[in-house]
């Protein structure tokens, strides 16, 4: 059984959508924009450019928890999008998510989104690494986006810098996106160690992640140098957690 559910604006996709996510056309045809543990892609229906995310290998036991505990990864990233841009986050905005089941327990999953020419964050600070000034404003932007994040009462569970896409302006100035929300948590408030828990994820090199932080720290009024101190500890022991669990799927 497949079930697919519809942003009412992009009804008139039904059809193009179904179409698409039929596995011998999502191998072969679509623009790759991502292959790994998911994959995405970019494919054009009646004239709407879609990002189209698959998702990867389920666990046995994921299949049944899908199927009858906890909605899957697509309809919460389906979920948390729109609820991200009534908060004031942008985001893709949500067309569809689709689930295919076999006797109640999920198969496959899909999150559709219109697609946006956004690049990743990473690509636009390291472009404007010559221009200081540049790079500082940049940093500053990103800086208060995150923040907006988290006043908002926003937990992004995977607050990968992987996971912000930037779009430069005319004005000299940055938009950003957030993606990848089917992991997220919704709270009134975050307290100041939440945030800076949240921070340690910022997956970049540590000049950069320091950078960020400087601005976060002006942003919020807190001292600078004990700011990035307790960054810099939250992310080392993610860091050293990270490792260690690996190691330990090595060895199991």
């Amino acid at each position: 059984m497949i079930r697919i559910v519809l942003n009412p604006k992009y009804e008139h996709l039904r059809e193009a959508i179904t179409q698409l996510i039929h596995p011998f056309r999502f191998a072969r045809n679509g623009v790759l924009l991502h292959d790994g543990r998911n994959t995405i892609k970019r494919f054009d229906c009646n004239g709407t450019s879609l990002a189209v995310k698959r998702y990867g290998r389920i666990s046995p036991l994921n299949k049944i928890v899908y199927g009858t505990l906890r909605r899957s990864k697509a309809e919460r990233a389906y979920l948390h999008a729109a609820r991200l841009r009534n908060l004031g986050v942008d985001t893709p905005e949500e067309v569809a998510f689709i689930e295919e089941r076999r006797c109640g327990i999920l198969q496959a999953s899909y999150f559709i989104s219109l697609y946006a020419d956004y690049r990743p964050v990473m690509e636009l600070i390291e472009e404007k690494a010559p221009d200081a000034d540049v790079q500082m404003c940049l940093f500053d932007q990103l800086a208060s986006f995150i923040y907006h994040i988290h006043w908002t009462g926003i937990l992004h569970r995977d607050l990968n810098i992987g996971n912000i896409l930037c779009a430069e302006r005319k004005t000299g100035k940055f938009s950003f996106q957030l993606i990848d929300t089917n992991r997220m948590k919704f709270r009134k408030n975050l307290s100041m160690q939440m945030r800076m828990h949240n921070l340690r994820r910022l997956s970049c090199p540590l000049t950069i992640y320091l950078s960020i932080l400087e601005s976060y720290a002006l942003i919020v009024r807190a001292e600078r140098d004990s700011l990035q101190l307790k960054g810099v500890w939250y992310r080392l022991l993610f860091e050293n957690r990270k490792r260690f669990k690996s190691r330990l799927r090595t060895l199991l």
